[in-house]
């Protein structure tokens, strides 16, 4: 059976990755990603095993999104739309409602996607599915639209039950459902990394901290798999705090790279 090709998503991820816009040529390509990887190749990295670790992952997760660029390049088919890129990329602007059905694709302001399991308030009732978001021309008002429900504003909602693998941080299971998932603290946090790397110091300790209360709300729930993952996590931020600003910024990429890549796949 031939091997499927990269798919749109899978470029927009890339473009997101090396942190370009498109249409991109051959020379912005490798001019992007040189920079990328200057900052965080493992020989950088070897005074520190978790950050060696960090980096290699980034590393390589920049070497598969310059093949698939560059291969998107190659091949003259249209680049994907800019609104397909998820955390880290730019806001999109504002466009009116349309009767497609939203794609399940991460949205830049709430960090939901379609298929989330998510409360509403007063969050005292059963928990509901997402079909999507949507941006309120002119008003500037997120709406989260869900299954068989009137669509509630973004304020007014929140994740019902997921584990994040980054910080450690969690909520649930109700009715079931579990999803192990990037919480939307650390995907804006990836988003300020991104924009400001001056950030990672406060970053670091934005995430030891969720990480010890998901410590705390694994606790009471009682799952003990959670407790584990947020006490790990909480470790990993701690020992950040010798790294230099360049290996700091590389082990958080990493983390917040790795665990995106492996929550869209």
């Amino acid at each position: 059976m031939p091997r499927r090709g990269p798919s749109s998503r899978d470029c927009a991820r890339s473009l997101w990755l090396l942190g370009l816009t498109p249409p991109v040529t051959p020379e912005e390509l490798t001019t992007a990603y040189r920079e990328r990887v200057r900052r965080t190749h493992p020989d950088l990295h070897t005074a520190s095993e978790a950050r060696s670790e960090a980096a290699t992952v980034l590393t390589r997760a920049l070497n598969d999104a310059r093949a698939v660029v560059a291969g998107w390049i190659t091949s003259g088919r249209d680049w994907p739309d800019p609104h397909m890129r998820t955390a880290g990329g730019q806001r999109p602007s504002p466009e009116p409602a349309t009767e497609q059905e939203p794609e399940a694709t991460v949205c830049r302001y709430t960090g939901l996607r379609a298929g989330d399991r998510v409360m509403v308030w007063p969050y005292d009732g059963e928990p509901f599915t997402v079909r999507g978001t949507e941006l309120e021309a002119g008003a500037g008002v997120v709406w989260v639209l869900l299954a068989d429900q009137p669509a509630a504003r973004a304020e007014h909602v929140r994740l019902a039950a997921f584990g994040c693998p980054v910080c450690g941080v969690c909520r649930g299971p109700v009715d079931g459902h579990l999803q192990t998932r990037p919480c939307a603290d650390c995907l804006a946090d990836l988003d300020r990394l991104e924009r400001r790397p001056s950030d990672a110091p406060r970053i670091r300790s934005a995430i030891e901290a969720r990480a010890e209360a998901g410590r705390v709300a694994a606790g009471a729930l009682g799952e003990e798999w959670l407790v584990e993952r947020a006490v790990n996590r909480r470790r990993w931020a701690r020992r950040l705090k010798q790294a230099e600003p360049h290996d700091l910024r590389a082990a958080l990429l990493g983390a917040f790279s790795s665990a995106f890549e492996r929550w869209a796949a």
